[in-house]
């Protein structure tokens, strides 16, 4: 049956080397709203070296959240998946099998209605790189490989944080994971964007630096998204615009669960 709390729970992924409360400008107000939030660090993402599992992927990350999830959908819940940037790699492992039409084949309650996308990513094909071939794709410029960790170097800090105050940047900054596993950024997928079979809307932002819109384009594309809103804002639209996030989600939310 389903539950009688209407507002579909609102999964929120973090980017890369982000925790959730950096999303707390839009998390909150949803929450206002009635819709229960789910958050939960990335397993890939970690303050000390020590703390990253070398070997934590997209799937690892996708194993972490069912755990808080999956109960949630059996007890007939639903819920929509916002995913920022790196998130969306996990979003797309999460969402696989779960959705409400592949649950109710199984017998079970619940299941994920909607994604959203905040400059997040698109494979073109299961088992393949971002660029559809076989290779290992380079770590980005504010990115060092050491031992099997991604570091940031303080450019990043510009590149994520582009379009907010300095002191906003630099608390956002300060606030971030240290290192996160090679492996999670050069795994490849075994399931992707365009075989998703439920709405699922893109946040482009316009003036990011960190996933180029040229790029996000193409993933619109790539991912064969059904709706597309655009934002003057850099690669975090969660502090420098939230109030047009949570619009955009809250609109998203009205048009595939009718609430």
């Amino acid at each position: 049956m389903p539950h009688p709390n209407n507002k579909p729970i609102i999964v929120l992924i973090p980017g890369a080397f982000h925790l959730p409360h950096h999303y707390h400008d839009v998390t909150h107000p949803l929450s206002l709203l009635g819709h229960p939030i789910l958050s939960t660090p990335l397993t890939c993402c970690g303050p000390t070296p020590s703390s990253v599992p070398l070997d934590a992927t997209p799937t690892t990350d996708a194993d972490a959240i069912h755990a808080l999830l999956l109960p949630l959908l059996d007890a007939g819940r639903s819920a929509i998946l916002v995913a920022h940037s790196y998130g969306s790699r996990v979003a797309t492992a999460c969402i696989q099998g779960q959705t409400t039409a592949e649950r109710a084949a199984r017998g079970l309650p619940g299941g994920i209605i909607g994604a959203v996308w905040i400059a997040g990513f698109a494979f073109p094909a299961r088992g393949k790189n971002i660029l559809g071939g076989d290779g290992e794709m380079p770590v980005g410029g504010d990115g060092v490989v050491k031992d099997g960790l991604i570091s940031l170097t303080e450019g990043a800090k510009g590149v994520f944080y582009s379009d907010v105050a300095a002191e906003v940047a630099e608390e956002a900054f300060r606030g971030l994971c240290k290192f996160k596993s090679h492996a999670s950024e050069t795994a490849v997928p075994g399931f992707v964007e365009r075989e998703i079979a439920v709405p699922k809307m893109y946040i482009l932002c316009e003036e990011d630096k960190a996933v180029l819109p040229d790029f996000q384009e193409r993933m619109v594309e790539v991912g064969g998204f059904d709706r597309v809103v655009r934002l003057r804002s850099g690669h975090s639209p969660f502090l420098s615009v939230p109030g047009e996030v949570v619009e955009a989600i809250v609109g998203f939310c009205g048009e595939v669960a009718g609430v």
